[in-house]
């Protein structure tokens, strides 16, 4: 008699048992994750914020899962490049709402594209939290639409108030670029530079990765005679605009938002763009736990180099799904919903972040200078 062939047969429909109670019960073969999507501009004229940017969603998902994941369940990303485009936004939105298993987005950076992806993501039910976003329009762009930056009303006031109440320009001119971004401080910084007691003596806009020639912009700076220029614009047309102020002999002091403050101006402006004002909600030598990690993780892996207030605004934005789903144990993008609504309080790379009731946020700026080529802290 064949005591092992007989045992076997024994075993064999109880191996199988075991088998199938693992599929269907997720408990072994099987690997239950959270899947988030995020979304920015590796590509096109916002390219060097955009990658900037996906490198501070992937330190978020490697921190995270090296820590066992969020409640046992490892992260994985879907990433997708948006190109600043809206229209490249919106089939973005449409995608990562078709995937069910998708419980929230990070991004994008473009405000237009977030207002072109917003109504997508409302009529889904599924979260969206902006990382560059800052337009004052997508405080009311629904109720899924959160944002881990700060508005340009803010942002513009803020910088109104250094020209004229702290630095005492009375006559400012304002270039921008033609997007919701530009003329949203457009707005705000023209009305708050006249409240704090200044005129603006003009204005100019360019159209964003398509003008490179801003000879007849200067012409009309130089005619307006201002005694301060405010950027309404990110850092690669800032550069090429200062780069062609100093030949045209221009050296009227120049300001902007956060939107400068990118390793990308230093590197396309060089000389240029030496004294260049702006500010930030993240910098490397801050003495925070949440800088500290990011800025540890980063030079694992680029040594020498520092992480961008976008890469440091994405890593947030990340962090922000991942603890909301956390709190929730989140399975659904409802759990998501609500961890959202009831964060309470995180303390960021850049910042305390606090939602309310729009999904809005207030952030702490510092004043930055462009010195020697580099950023440093502006000495009060």
């Amino acid at each position: 008699m064949n005591v092992f062939k007989d045992k076997r047969k024994g075993f064999f429909p109880i191996f199988m048992i075991a088998i199938f109670l693992c599929f269907v019960t997720n408990a072994c073969f099987a690997v239950d994750k959270v899947t988030i999507g995020w979304y920015g501009p590796t590509s096109g004229s916002n390219a060097q914020d955009g990658q900037d940017g996906r490198i501070g969603a992937e330190i978020a998902r490697d921190l995270v899962n090296a820590k066992g994941g969020v409640n046992g369940r490892q992260v994985e990303i879907i990433f997708a490049d948006d190109k600043g485009d809206p229209k490249e936004g919106a089939n973005i939105a449409s995608m990562f709402v078709s995937n069910k298993d998708i419980l929230g987005v990070a991004g994008p950076f473009n405000s237009s594209v977030m207002l072109a992806a917003a109504p997508i993501y409302n009529k889904a039910k599924l979260c969206n939290v902006g990382w560059g976003v800052s337009s004052p329009m997508i405080t009311t762009a629904g109720p899924y639409i959160y944002r881990v930056q700060f508005t340009d009303a803010m942002g513009g006031d803020f910088v109104a108030k250094w020209m004229v109440k702290d630095d005492g320009h009375k006559k400012i001119a304002i270039i921008y670029e033609n997007t919701d971004y530009g003329q949203g401080l457009l707005n705000v910084v023209k009305a708050s530079a006249e409240k704090y007691g200044a005129d603006v003596v003009t204005t100019a806009s360019y159209m964003q990765g398509q003008t490179k020639d801003f000879s007849s912009i200067i012409a009309s700076i130089k005619e307006a005679k201002p005694d301060a220029i405010f950027m309404g614009s990110v850092y690669n047309e800032t550069a090429l605009f200062a780069i062609q102020a100093k030949d045209l002999g221009l050296n009227t002091q120049i300001y902007g938002t956060d939107g400068l403050f990118s390793n990308g101006l230093l590197d396309l402006g060089g000389d240029a763009v030496n004294g260049i004002r702006c500010f930030c909600v993240f910098f490397h030598e801050f003495n925070k736990p949440a800088v500290k990690t990011l800025v540890e993780e980063f030079n694992k892996r680029y040594p020498g180099k520092i992480p961008s207030t976008w890469t440091a605004l994405s890593y947030d934005s990340t962090m922000t799904i991942l603890e909301a789903i956390k709190k929730t144990n989140g399975k659904t993008r409802a759990d998501v919903k609500k961890g959202l609504d009831n964060f309470g309080m995180y303390n960021g790379a850049t910042g305390l972040i606090q939602f309310d009731e729009n999904g809005d946020v207030k952030k702490e700026f510092s004043k930055i200078i462009v010195e020697n080529k580099q950023f440093v802290p502006l000495k009060q």
